[in-house]
Formats: C-alpha cells, structure tokens, sequence
C-alpha cells in the first residue's frame, strides 16, 4: 500500500509541474505511476462511473459525445480525450479522479480504450460499461488480425463477468459475438438505403459457427449490415435500439427503442458517424437520460474538430479530414464517402505515419487490402499525393485505375499548395494520418494563402 501512495504522490507532483509548463496532456505521470507501481490501476479508487470506449473505428468520436453530455448534466468527468488510450493514459485519468488520499473527487471517467491491451488494463480496471463500436482490420504491424484482437477483448469479458455491461454493435458480425457471459445491450441500424459500394475490405465474409457463406438482406457499408447465415443461426442480434429510418442529408435519424421512436440529430452525413451517435444514444439511455435530452444535446454537437475541420474561401470548402494510415477500414470507409459525396473535389493525401520514417522498410500491404479503387470517381478531379511514401501511393492509384493526369506526386509537402488545381471544384479534402492533425490545417492554410496569391493582379 506504501508504494502505491508512493506513486500516487509521484504521478500527481510530475502532473502538477507539466502543468504549469503548459503540457497538461503530457500522460508521462500515469507511466511513472505504474513504473513506481504495476498494480495502480487496480489500487487507485474509482469514481461512481466508469465507461470504456473501444473500437477499431469510431471510439473518439463516441468517447468524446459521452463525456461532454456527462458534463452538461452537471457531473464531473475525467476524459482521456487527447488520446492516450494505454496504460500509461488511463492510470492518469483515474489519478484525476482522486486525490492525495485515494478519494474519489470527480463523478464519472470516460476511458477511450485502444483494444490492443484490454485484457490487462480493463481486469484491473473493471469498468461499468465496455462500449464497443465495431472490430475490423488495423495496422498490420500494430494489431496483426481482426480474430487476434476480437481474442482479446473476448477474454476481457471473460475476466470481467457479470460486473460490466457490455454495448455492442449488432450490424458487425464480428463484435457483435462478444461478451456472451456478461449482459449486452444492442445498438442497430436498419435499411436506410445506403446503397454501398462494393469492398475489398470485408473482414468477415464466412459465418463464424458453420464455415458458410455470410449474406445481407441490407449492407450499411463493408461488413456491416443485417446480416444472416442460410444455413445455420447466425445473423444479426436483436437491437435495443434500432434505426428505422435515417436522412443524412438532413441530418437526422429515428430510432425504435422498445415500441417508442424517437428522431435524433447527427453530427455527420456519413453513415460511420450516425453508427458513432447511435452508440451513443444507447450508452446515455442505459445510463437513464432522456430521449428528449439527447435529442436537444445533439442539436450542437459536431464531429470533433481533431478529426475533421472546414475553412470556406472564394466559395470553395477547405477540409482537413482525418483518415488513419495503415488502417485498411478506416481509409476504406473514408474514401467510400469521397467518392460517394457528389461535389466536385480534389483530394490532397498526406497519410504516411510517423513510423515510416524511423524503419529500414515499410509496411506496404494496407495498400493493397484498401480501397483505392473508390478514388476512380469522376467527381474527383485531382489527387496530389504527398510525403516519403508517395510514390508507393502513386504506383496504387495507378493500378486502381485513376487516369495519371489526374495524379501530382510530390515528396517535399511543403510544395504542395504549388500544384493544387481548384478550378472547378467545390471542395478540397486533405486527408491526414490521425497523429498530424496540424500538419494537415497547415497545408490546407498554406493552400489557401496559395490560391489567394493567383487571385492578386
């Protein structure tokens, strides 16, 4: 008990000085606590609320919409929400929870949980809720396999039992098969008429208990949809709370909840963001919050400004546009709402993770398990390809069909509002690997000031 006082102290002293030198984000403090003592996480009391948000995709958005309702109802909330979503990050959130004496001073911690580790931090942690958003394929090098980390957090409620509710997706027929032995409580979405496109990045596409074909009677987008078995029971799981009818370009959805409907606003015109909201709607309804208040809530909220932000100039949208290198799903389902979203656009891709740069060789196949096809649309006049990885993306654009004319490679990224084409177009999307969220509003900015300089006589 010594040394777990010992780090607590430790941890809040190394917080409070990052503090007054302005890195407050810094989660240094929750890796010191557990260096100083394995088992923090375990020791370090709770407050009344615990909820993990987990997923391959979509887990920020969601984790972020949680916390900022707890805070409008008045409750206080620790939230990892610059992304430390380790050990080392959590251990900090729950030392915010508590003070010198391991009491408990805040209300609720809202956790943004990266799978990969679950089944260590979780056990000790034992949340009240585990919500999680979908599982689908990852970083190669990061999280190997779709059925490696579906193992892991398999086992995490395994260990966990009946002392935490489990939400889950029941349009992924992957995750949706977790937590048979604690409670579960569905979210869903029905027909809405999406219309998908056809994918490359189906990470499912044999039933899981028969070996047979899986099939959809609606596909919302890649593997996620109603989906059944012919030939045996597996299909997609009753929902709790189901979308009945969606209008993204209105921006908003029904949702059946038991008999009663309910129409809430989005935050999106994308089908991932309205699967993110509804996760959301049912994680607050378990918790007790009214329809009514969420609906309200949700009238002024947006997709955090990390993940996505619009400048306009001279009647053209300037986007920056988070969509993760390496991750075969999450640039999958971007680009399948690029090509989908009608405007005439150019696309500027600075996706190549930091890592890259600091390995001998690079990982290379998410390349050819994504979607690059979707970027053959004639609705995207141009795609100026950036960074050291660039010719690697230019030889896949090739080979996904887009006409080379339509291609600028550049290495040096600072040179790249030089070659960016807006004539004709409505908007202009950088797509950004999710740890250069500056990066990516610097060269939207950059290509602003450019085409400001050929409007000048």
């Amino acid at each position: 008990m010594l040394r777990f006082y010992f780090a607590l102290w430790a941890a809040k002293l190394a917080a409070w000085i990052l503090k007054l030198r302005g890195q407050e984000r810094n989660d240094w403090p929750g890796l010191l606590a557990i260096k100083l003592c394995p088992d923090f996480l375990a020791r370090v009391r709770k407050p009344a609320l615990v909820i993990a948000v987990t997923g391959t995709n979509g887990k920020g958005t969601t984790a972020a919409l949680i916390s900022n309702r707890l805070e409008a109802e008045g409750r206080t909330v620790s939230f990892n929400d610059w992304g430390a979503n380790l050990s080392a990050g959590f251990a900090l959130n729950l030392m915010r929870c508590v003070n010198v004496f391991n009491r408990p001073v805040k209300d609720a911690s809202v956790l943004e949980a990266d799978e990969r580790t679950l089944d260590v931090t979780m056990g000790q942690i034992q949340p009240d809720y585990i919500l999680v958003t979908n599982l689908a394929k990852d970083s190669l090098r990061r999280n190997a396999h779709p059925e490696f980390i579906f193992d892991i957090l398999d086992r995490t409620f395994s260990i966990l039992g009946g002392n935490t509710t489990a939400i889950l997706n029941a349009n992924d027929p992957i995750s949706s098969q977790l937590a048979c032995n604690c409670k579960r409580v569905f979210f869903g979405v029905g027909d809405i008429h999406t219309h998908p496109y056809e994918s490359r990045a189906m990470d499912i596409t044999v039933c899981p208990r028969c070996g047979g074909p899986i099939y959809y009677h609606s596909r919302l987008y890649r593997q996620f949809g109603d989906f059944y078995c012919p030939d045996c029971d597996f299909k997609t799981p009753e929902a709790k709370y189901f979308v009945t009818a969606a209008d993204l370009a209105a921006g908003q959805m029904t949702v059946s909840e038991e008999g009663q409907e309910q129409v809430y606003p989005l935050i999106s015109d994308t089908v991932f963001h309205l699967s993110n909201v509804l996760a959301f709607v049912a994680l607050m309804r378990e918790l007790g919050t009214s329809r009514e208040a969420l609906a309200e809530f949700l009238q002024a909220q947006q997709v955090t400004r990390f993940r996505e932000t619009c400048v306009e100039y001279d009647g053209v949208r300037y986007y920056t546009y988070a969509a993760k290198g390496q991750n075969v799903s999450a640039a999958s389902t971007v680009f399948e709402y690029l090509a989908a979203e009608p405007s005439r656009k150019v696309l500027v891709l600075v996706m190549d993770e930091l890592q890259d740069r600091n390995h001998a060789t690079e990982t290379l196949t998410w390349l050819y398990e994504t979607d690059f096809e979707l970027l053959n649309s004639p609705n995207i006049q141009q795609i100026v390809v950036g960074g050291h990885m660039c010719l690697n993306h230019r030889l896949r654009l090739l080979l996904a069909g887009v006409p080379e004319e339509r291609l600028v490679c550049i290495e040096d990224e600072s040179r790249i509002p030089d070659y960016v084409k807006v004539d004709g177009a409505e908007r202009v999307y950088v797509l950004f690997e999710v740890d250069f969220p500056t990066k990516a509003r610097n060269i939207r900015d950059a290509i602003i000031e450019a085409q400001k300089g050929r409007k000048q006589p």
